[in-house]
């Protein structure tokens, strides 16, 4: 007879705290927009972080969360409460989904306020959205409804002046050399698209970049003076 295949380990629940409930002394980090909880496994094993709490507004995306035995708050990240509380603040793929630039900058201030020691933002990259659109083209995630601020390099570049940010490091990632990459549709697509399928998207201009598109960018942003051997871990990975 057939042996049963082993059981998968259980994961120990995680805990669904309300803002005002919240110890942030327990936490090495919070992260922002957490959604399923696959933010908050990936920074705690990119800094090397203990424990991370994360936060946000989906009840379905936390009831996740939680399953995967995380800790999390759902809720408004401005009702935590904490003064230089957790080593850092996460924000991954979430500030665009913001209304307004005004929002992204008060986020991102309250992140500066919670945590004592650097930001990371990992961001998708809306830099080349005019280029690419005089051409007939766009990056697909450009044109999601869901992804209502459009924040650009240049737009956190002011944010963090004006926050007095004056220490951070950008990395571009997955470069886009042409237009025949999966990523890039013709503009006429409609919205909420994903990869290229012709039959979905039709023709779209074959042209090569001058120089890379990119799709993404990380933001690596210092709370106070660290030193460069530390700084260099941070921004390392």
């Amino acid at each position: 007879m057939a042996q049963a295949a082993p059981s998968k380990p259980s994961v120990a629940p995680g805990r669904r705290l309300a803002p005002g409930e919240v110890d942030l002394s327990r936490y090495d980090f919070v992260d922002f927009g957490c959604s399923k909880g696959g933010s908050l496994r990936f920074a705690k094993r990119r800094f090397r972080a203990k424990a991370g709490l994360g936060v946000d507004i989906d009840p379905a995306k936390i009831a996740q969360a939680l399953e995967s035995g995380f800790d999390v708050v759902q809720g408004d990240l401005h009702a935590l409460r904490g003064k230089n509380s957790v080593r850092f603040v996460s924000m991954m793929q979430f500030l665009e989904h913001l209304p307004e630039l005004a929002e992204v900058e008060r986020v991102v201030a309250k992140a500066a306020n919670l945590a004592s020691d650097f930001l990371y933002i990992h961001h998708p990259s809306f830099d080349d959205e005019h280029l690419l659109l005089a051409q007939g083209l766009r990056l697909y995630f450009q044109h999601w409804s869901g992804h209502t601020a459009h924040v650009r390099s240049t737009h956190f570049f002011e944010i963090f002046e004006r926050l007095g940010l004056l220490q951070y490091h950008v990395r571009a990632l997955k470069p886009v050399f042409d237009s025949s990459h999966p990523a890039i549709l013709p503009s006429s697509a409609p919205i909420d698209q994903h990869e290229y399928d012709p039959n979905l998207h039709g023709p779209k201009p074959q042209l090569g970049f001058p120089q890379p598109i990119h799709q993404h960018l990380e933001f690596f942003v210092a709370l106070r003076p660290i030193p460069k051997a530390d700084w260099r871990a941070i921004v390392g990975g």
